[in-house]
């Protein structure tokens, strides 16, 4: 559903329309990317959709021009030519995020050592402030959120000590994995199924 393209700088020129998907066989993958341009806060992270109507059955572009992403193809993305990713595609993915499993390593009370939260699957990097840690007294713990390791691990560094204590982890219903499913939500959902997507939270603590 989306990919994310982290550059040293932001560029000066418009990116979407400078990228192309190409199989092995150097046949280009037509019209995959919504030319919408999605920036991270700090403009340096780019989010690039594939194309929504191809994605989701139904819709007059998936039925004309089917997917853009087929499982089992081998596939190359290039910037003006010059390849800077390859993957292999796998079949679509459909399994919600599930925050219940998340692994939650929290630090030691008096410290601001980092708190880090393995995703097990991979959301958006524009989602990572959908994600918050509540501290004690129930209020929003200020501090600085990163996404590392393809985007599986969400970690954030206080502002102020960690205190011991009961926590959370606080999860925007709004918040997706790289597939378009919501907690509780899978992409491909009917109208009626659509108040499925929810608020949810994890408990831990800290000592």
């Amino acid at each position: 559903m989306r990919l994310s393209i982290v550059f040293a700088e932001h560029p000066a020129q418009p990116v979407i329309p400078r990228l192309q998907l190409l199989r092995d066989d150097g046949t280009i993958v037509d019209s995959p990317f919504d030319q919408q341009e999605l920036w991270s806060p700090d403009d340096i992270t780019l989010t690039v959709l594939l194309h929504p109507g191809r994605v989701k059955t139904g819709l007059v572009a998936h039925n004309t021009l089917g997917r853009a992403l087929i499982g089992g193809e081998h596939v190359r993305l290039t910037l003006e030519g010059q390849e800077i990713a390859s993957w292999n595609v796998t079949d679509s993915n459909s399994t919600p995020p599930s925050p219940s499993r998340w692994k939650i390593h929290p630090p030691r009370a008096g410290t601001r050592a980092t708190l880090s939260v393995m995703l097990g699957k991979p959301i958006d990097a524009m989602a990572r402030d959908l994600i918050a840690i509540a501290g004690p007294d129930g209020r929003r713990v200020p501090g600085q959120v990163t996404l590392s390791r393809g985007e599986t691990r969400w970690s954030m560094e206080p502002g102020t000590p960690w205190l011991s204590g009961a926590y959370a982890v606080m999860v925007n219903a709004e918040l997706e994995d790289s597939s378009g499913n919501r907690v509780g939500q899978p992409f491909e959902h009917s109208a009626a199924s659509a108040a499925l997507a929810h608020d949810t939270s994890v408990p831990f603590r800290i000592r």
